[in-house]
């Protein structure tokens, strides 16, 4: 991995309390108060108060065994990196958990193939069925207002209901998974640290800034993230989203600003009005680059006139431990890897095979051969979002 961190920042990760162990090299987990509870309340029958994304104060079992997560969102991936497990899961979505069981996750987590999806139709949650999960905890999205009214319902019946954000801190992905493993640290009652994860994004993060930001107008390229791509139609991400982040983190010149909606629905003819000069495909598509770059995908769309396509500057972006577009446990290398794409000859020092088999190893104590880099660079179509 890249060594640029100081030897103050050095001499504190040895004193962190994220020891890499085993198969799962999980943070360490140790008992503590939650903020705003006494000790006396920490009993196997009581229960704590944590405030959650969404600013609501939820009380919440002190002892958890069974977790819900009722929304489709990258938590899983985060929840079993800083735990060590899925032990405790016990609901997810079937898009969720269709990306985990078709992800490096189920190398570090193989009981999550054994989570229940019967509460879900697609992304439509049945609270009756999420009832007979008989979860002590369940996590959701609150930027989808479906989830949250369902959350709303299963908290009148008596469910604590937790709320986590995928919005937070104008889209930086290494703070929103930062502040998601501290809230799940709250939910558990456990001191669960992520410093490891964040020193080594905000390294990244500095890295990438340092070279980008000498870049002139001219020399930046533009770009676009298509967030979906199906036989209906293409998405892209625009608005106050990681998906923003992401470009104006690597210094590309998003052709989407405008829109400012989180996501928009575009056709073939709005891409070819911005006209970018590469095409970030988002990995829930199960279409490919060359699907893009070959007119293949769906018949009828011509993809050819593009400069991105004409230059053969389309990318389907990886799928480590989850999909890279949103926050997850990988964010830091989908921030590297999208620098290195769009601006090959500044990091032309940079191995990505190193640097991910690196992190693999120091994160999540595997050892990725070049097949799994393989996988993780062009991700099944079973991996699509469904």
């Amino acid at each position: 991995m890249i060594k640029k961190i100081s030897l103050s920042i050095v001499s504190l990760l040895l004193c962190l309390l994220l020891v890499l162990t085993g198969c799962s090299t999980q943070a360490s987990v140790t008992s503590s108060t939650p903020a705003g509870t006494s000790m006396s309340t920490l009993n196997p029958n009581g229960e704590h108060t944590v405030t959650d994304n969404a600013g609501n104060e939820v009380t919440v079992p002190n002892t958890i065994d069974r977790i819900a997560i009722i929304s489709t969102m990258p938590l899983a991936s985060v929840y079993c990196m800083f735990t060590g497990s899925a032990d405790k899961l016990v609901g997810l979505t079937p898009s969720s958990k269709n990306s985990c069981v078709n992800s490096m996750l189920i190398k570090i987590a193989p009981k999550i193939a054994d989570v229940s999806t019967g509460f879900a139709t697609g992304d439509a949650v049945n609270t009756e069925e999420v009832l007979k999960l008989d979860p002590d905890v369940v996590f959701y999205n609150t930027d989808n207002a479906s989830d949250t009214a369902a959350a709303e319902k299963l908290q009148g019946m008596g469910v604590p209901c937790v709320g986590f954000s995928t919005t937070l801190d104008e889209g930086d992905v290494i703070e929103t998974v930062n502040s998601w493993v501290s809230l799940i640290g709250d939910v558990l009652g456990e001191k669960i640290t992520a410093d490891k994860f964040v020193a080594y994004g905000k390294e990244i993060e500095n890295i990438v800034n340092e070279r980008v930001s000498k870049l002139s107008d001219s020399e930046k390229k533009s770009a676009v993230i298509i967030t979906n791509y199906t036989s209906n139609g293409i998405i892209t991400v625009a608005g106050n989203t990681f998906g923003r982040f992401w470009l104006k983190s690597i210094g590309a010149d998003n052709v989407a600003l405008s829109i400012e909606q989180k996501v928009a629905n575009v056709n073939l003819e709005q891409i070819y009005a911005w006209d970018p000069d590469v095409i970030f495909l988002n990995s829930f598509s199960a279409f490919t680059a060359g699907d893009i770059i070959n007119s293949t995908a769906v018949k009828g769309q011509d993809w050819s006139g593009l400069t991105a396509v004409k230059n053969k500057d389309v990318y389907k972006m990886p799928m480590g431990m989850y999909y890279w577009f949103p926050p997850c446990s990988d964010s830091p290398l989908a921030l590297l890897w999208m620098a290195k794409t769009l601006y090959p000859n500044l990091f032309q020092d940079i191995d990505m095979n190193k640097e991910i088999k690196d992190y693999y190893k120091d994160f999540y104590g595997i050892t990725l051969t070049d097949s799994d880099l393989e996988t993780i660079y062009n991700p099944p179509a079973a991996s699509a979002m469904q």
